[in-house]
């Protein structure tokens, strides 16, 4: 599903009717976890990021090289290119999103 939204995350296919806008959004919900609403809002564990932020900072300080190892390596191409797939599969499931309302379809599990 994200291949795909990588490729084409504008693209009209999939968008012929409100069942099946409604189920590329679910499949990209499914992929990428829930959609932002507003209402939901999470209040945010300070010590908990701070924890994490520590950690990440002392992994990085005990690996020397790290970042030269991770070209290398491979790891750091094949995490962009994981990062350009997740950021077009939020693109397309806003593009289907808007479509959706447009046409006034139900079944996008935000009350509509």
């Amino acid at each position: 599903m994200l291949e795909a939204a990588h490729y084409d995350p504008y693209g009209l296919d999939g968008t012929a009717t409100c069942a099946r806008l409604v189920q590329g959004v679910a499949d990209l919900n499914a992929a990428l976890g829930s959609d932002f609403t507003v209402m939901n809002e999470k209040k945010e564990n300070a010590a908990g990021k701070l924890a994490e932020a520590g950690g990440k900072s002392l992994v990085g300080g005990l690996i020397p090289f790290r970042g030269l190892v991770r070209e290398v390596s491979g790891a750091a191409p094949a995490q962009r290119r994981l990062n350009a797939a997740i950021d077009a599969g939020y693109a397309r499931r806003g593009f289907l999103r808007g479509i959706a309302y447009a046409r006034r379809c139900r079944g996008l599990g935000d009350g509509s």
